[in-house]
C-alpha cells in the first residue's frame, strides 16, 4: 500500500508516538514531521513550516491522517488559545485542497473546543485560572436558556465575570464552530474522505455537546453520517482515522461484539462526557472502521465499565471485585478472534485488579490488547483501532511484527497501570514530603522526579515484560508536558 502522512494534533508522546508505534507493529510506510516542529504545549509551531513540510512530504496517490486543529492552530492547545481570526484559519485550510490534487487520500480529525469545570490556566487562557468554574456555569446557563451564540443576533444574560472575558469566550467558541462548519463543507466537496469530530471534556448539557448537535445537524442534513462521526474523545482520534482508513483499504468491516462487566451499567454517562456509554461504544466501533453486531463477531470488545466517577489513583480494596475480574476474564479469552479489554472503571488510570487478572490470565497477545488510560473515550478508540489492526494481521490482509506488538501493549501497561494508577500517587505524595513541591509540573524537581519514577517502576516492567514475555533490559522515560499528569516510555 502507499505511504501514510502523519500530521499529530500535538508532539505528546500518547498522540504522537502511540501512532507511530502501532504503525510500525501493523508494518506501514508512514512520514511525521520531527517532534521539533510541532511546537510545545502553549507555544505554536511556525505554520509556514507545517505547511511547507506537508506540501513538501504528500505525494501522488499518498494516505493522510492529520489533525485539522495542527493543520490551522498548532495544536489542540492553540486552538483554545491562539490569537489567529477565521479568515486566516480557513486559509491554512486550504492546503487540503493542494493535497487532493496529488489524489491524496484524507482522513482527519477536529475537536470541538472544551470549556472545562474548573479554576486552571493549565491548557486554556490565563483568565481560566479565577473565572473557569464561573464560565463553565455560565455558558450551561446559556444552553439551559436556549441562547444559541452562533446566530447572528443573540442577547446574553447579565453576569459578574468581567465583560472582557465573557467576549473573548464567546468569539473564541464561534471561531472554533465556523471552522468546524467549513471542515464539513470540506467533506461534504469530497475534500476530507472521513472525518472525526471530538469532544475534549464535555458533560451533558454542556455547551460543547450543544454545539455538537448543531454539527449533528448539519451532517445530517448534508447526508454525510457515512462520512463523519461526532463523539466523546480527542487525544485517541487518529488512533482510528488510522484503523479506519485500513478498512477502507482492504474494504473490510470487522464485527464486535460488546460484552460489559457490569452491563447493569451500561447506560452510565462516564465522567468528562456528556452520553450513555453504549452510545460512545458504538460510535468509537464505528468510527474505527467496524460495526457492532449482536453475537458471532471478530473482535470482542471486553468492557470493565464505570458504575460511578472515580480516579485511578483513589482506588479502592474489594475481593469481591477480584472474583468478578477472574470469571469474566476467563471467559472472555476463550471468545471471538480478536480480543480488546478497555480498562475503564476508573479516569486516569487503569484499575489494579483488572490487570492482574488478565496479565494471569496469560493471553495470547498476538491477539489481545488493552488499555486503560485518561477518558473512556480515549481508552475506547485506543482498543478499537488495536484490536482491528491485530484482526487485518491475524487474516493476512497487514505483515504485522508480534514483537513490535507486545512492545507497544508493554507500554501501554506500564504507563496506563504502572504509571498513572500507582507510581503517580507516590509520585505526589513524596514530591510534597521531600521537595515540599505539589508537582502537576514537574519542571523544578525534574531530575529527581524521573529517578524516583523510574524506579517505582522497575517491578511493574518486571512484571509486564515476564507476563507479554519481552525481554526488556531497561527503558527510558521523559514528562511530555513536564508535568505529573503523563508519562512516555520508550524501549530498545
Amino acid at each position: 500500500m502507499n505511504r501514510i502522512v502523519f500530521l499529530p494534533v500535538d508532539e505528546r508522546f500518547c498522540t504522537r508516538d502511540y501512532f507511530i508505534l502501532l504503525s510500525k507493529a501493523a508494518g506501514l510506510d508512514i512520514s511525521t514531521p520531527d517532534r521539533k516542529l510541532l511546537g510545545m504545549k502553549k507555544v505554536q509551531p511556525d505554520m509556514n513550516v507545517i505547511h511547507n513540510w506537508l506540501d513538501k512530504n504528500v505525494k501522488t496517490g499518498d494516505y493522510a491522517v492529520l489533525s485539522i486543529d495542527m493543520l490551522v492552530h498548532g495544536g489542540l492547545i492553540p486552538s483554545r488559545m491562539s490569537l489567529d481570526s477565521s479568515d486566516t484559519l480557513e486559509k491554512r485550510l486550504e492546503i487540503l485542497k493542494v493535497m487532493k490534487k496529488k489524489d491524496a487520500r484524507i482522513y482527519a480529525s477536529v475537536c470541538v473546543t472544551r470549556a472545562p469545570f474548573y479554576d486552571s490556566a493549565e491548557e486554556e487562557p490565563d483568565y481560566w485560572e479565577y473565572y473557569g468554574k464561573r464560565i463553565y456555569d455560565y455558558s450551561r446557563e446559556l444552553v439551559e436558556k436556549g441562547i444559541n451564540i452562533h446566530n447572528d443576533e443573540f442577547e446574553l444574560p447579565f453576569t459578574d465575570i468581567p465583560a472582557w472575558i465573557i467576549e473573548d469566550f464567546v468569539a473564541r467558541r464561534r471561531r472554533n464552530f465556523k471552522l468546524i462548519q467549513k471542515v464539513i463543507e470540506y467533506v461534504k466537496e469530497n475534500r476530507i474522505d472521513f472525518l472525526n469530530l471530538t469532544l475534549d471534556d464535555n458533560s451533558s448539557g454542556s455547551i460543547s455537546l450543544f454545539e455538537a448537535s448543531l454539527h449533528q445537524k448539519m451532517v445530517d442534513e448534508a447526508g454525510l453520517n457515512g462520512k463523519i462521526m461526532i463523539h466523546a474523545g480527542a487525544d485517541e482520534s487518529t488512533l482510528t482515522l488510522l484503523s479506519r482508513l485500513l478498512c477502507d483499504l482492504f474494504d473490510v468491516r470487522p464485527k464486535f461484539e460488546v460484552d460489559y462487566v457490569f452491563p447493569e451499567y451500561r447506560d452510565f454517562i462516564p465522567a468528562y462526557e456528556g452520553r450513555p456509554l453504549h452510545e460512545s461504544i458504538k460510535s468509537q466501533i464505528e468510527s474505527s472502521g467496524g460495526f457492532l453486531c449482536g453475537d458471532r463477531g471478530d473482535i470482542l470488545l471486553a468492557v470493565n465499565n464505570p458504575s460511578s466517577r472515580e480516579e485511578g489513583m483513589k482506588q479502592v480494596e474489594d475481593d469481591n471485585l477480584r472474583k468478578k475480574y477472574g470469571v469474566f476474564v476467563e471467559n472472555c479469552n476463550v471468545r471471538c478472534t480478536v480480543r480488546g479489554y478497555a480498562n475503564i472503571r476508573y479516569t486516569n488510570g487503569s484499575d489494579n485488579y483488572f490487570v492482574e487478572k488478565l496479565l494471569l490470565s496469560s493471553p495470547n497477545w498476538d491477539t489481545t490488547n488493552s488499555s486503560g488510560w485518561n477518558t473512556a473515550g480515549n481508552t475506547l478508540g485506543t482498543v478499537c483501532a488495536h484490536s482491528i489492526i491485530q484482526f487485518l494481521i491475524y487474516c493476512g490482509k497487514l505483515k504485522g511484527d508480534s514483537t513490535q506488538l507486545r512492545k507497544l501493549q508493554y507500554i501501554f501497561l506500564m504507563e496506563h497501570w504502572g504509571f498513572q494508577s500507582n507510581v503517580r500517587k507516590s509520585l505526589l505524595e513524596k514530591a510534597w514530603e521531600e521537595k515540599k513541591s505539589k508537582p502537576w509540573s514537574v519542571m523544578a524537581i525534574e531530575r529527581w522526579a524521573l529517578e524516583f519514577t523510574g524506579d517505582l517502576l522497575k517491578p511493574f516492567s518486571d512484571t509486564i515484560s515476564n507476563a507479554l514475555k519481552l525481554d526488556v533490559d531497561n527503558f527510558e522515560i521523559y514528562f511530555p508536558w513536564h508535568r505529573s499528569f503523563e508519562l512516555a516510555i520508550k524501549i530498545d
